[in-house]
C-alpha cells in the first residue's frame, strides 16, 4: 500500500511539473515571436442608423492603402525566414488567446508535438491540412490545434460552443505573405474526428449546397453568413478535452482585406 500510494504522489509530482513545464515553454515561444506579432485590424460592424446617416457618394471612395490588411505582410516573410519556412502566416481571433503563427508539413503528425521552432512541444504547433492550398483557394481549408487546458492553442475554439460567445465573437484574421483575409463566423459544431464532410479537403464549390445543408443541419450554433461567398470556407479544429470529439469552428474567407 505505501509503494502504490509513493508511486501516485509521484506521478501526481510528475504531471504537475510537465504542466508547468509545458506552460514556461509556451511562454517563452510566445516572447520570441512576439516582435513578429501584426499589427491590429479593426472589424466592427456599422449599425444600421450609422449606415442611414452616412451620405451616399456618387464615386466609391478608394481604399486606404496605408490600412495594415492591404499591405504585403511583411512580418510573415520574416518570419519564414527567419523562424521556420514551414510558417504559412497567422490567425488571429479577437476576444480569444487565439493569436499565433500556422504552418503546414508534409503531413498533419509533424507539428502534433513540435513548436513553431521544430522543437520538441507537448503542445505543438497550429498547422493547415497538408492536402489544402496554402492560399486558401480550396473549398475547404482545414487548421487544426491542440486543446489546451489554459486555453493556449486552439483551446478557446470551445467558448464558441456557447450561443452568448458565439454571436459576440463573429470575426477573425488570416494574415498570409501577400494578403490579409477576413474570416466571418457563421457555425460551431460537434464532430467525430472521422467526419467525412467536415474533413473533406478535397470538396469543392460545386458541393458547397450539401457541405451547407449539413452544417446547418448539425451544428450547435449556425448563422447565415452576411456575405455572399461560398466558395471559401475555413474549418478551425480541436479536439474535446477528453480527447472524444472534436470541436470545429467553421468561417467564410471574405475578400474585406485581400491586398
Amino acid at each position: 500500500m505505501i509503494i502504490l500510494l509513493t508511486a501516485v504522489i509521484c506521478l501526481c509530482g510528475y504531471k504537475l511539473w510537465e504542466m508547468s513545464e509545458r506552460y514556461v515553454h509556451e511562454e517563452q515561444i510566445n516572447k520570441k515571436i512576439a516582435s513578429y506579432r501584426p499589427p491590429d485590424i479593426q472589424q466592427t460592424k456599422k449599425t444600421s442608423e450609422e449606415e442611414s446617416d452616412e451620405t451616399i457618394s456618387e464615386e466609391p471612395e478608394e481604399p486606404d492603402k496605408n490600412l495594415p490588411g492591404l499591405q504585403p505582410n511583411k512580418f510573415v516573410t520574416d518570419l519564414r525566414n527567419e523562424v521556420n519556412s514551414d510558417i504559412v502566416g497567422w490567425i488571429r481571433i479577437p476576444g480569444t488567446r487565439i493569436d499565433y503563427p500556422f504552418v503546414q508539413a508534409r503531413d498533419n503528425n509533424y507539428y502534433l508535438r513540435r513548436d513553431v521552432f521544430g522543437g520538441y512541444a507537448l503542445a505543438g504547433t497550429i498547422f493547415m491540412d497538408y492536402r489544402c492550398p496554402k492560399d486558401f483557394t480550396g473549398f475547404n481549408t482545414i487548421i487544426y490545434g491542440h486543446n489546451m487546458n489554459n486555453g493556449s492553442m486552439f483551446g478557446d475554439l470551445c467558448l464558441f460552443d456557447d450561443e452568448g460567445f458565439f454571436e459576440d465573437n463573429r470575426f477573425g484574421t488570416i494574415f498570409l505573405e501577400d494578403k490579409t483575409y477576413k474570416l466571418e463566423f457563421f457555425a460551431c459544431m460537434i464532430v467525430k474526428e472521422d467526419d467525412v464532410v467536415i474533413y473533406n479537403p478535397y470538396a469543392t464549390p460545386e458541393n458547397s449546397d450539401e457541405f451547407l445543408e449539413y452544417v446547418k443541419r448539425f451544428a450547435r450554433n449556425y448563422r447565415e453568413p452576411e456575405t455572399e461567398n461560398t466558395e471559401n470556407i475555413a474549418t478551425l479544429s480541436t479536439c474535446s478535452y477528453d480527447g472524444s470529439v472534436r470541436i470545429v469552428l467553421l468561417a467564410n474567407i471574405t475578400n474585406s482585406y485581400i491586398s
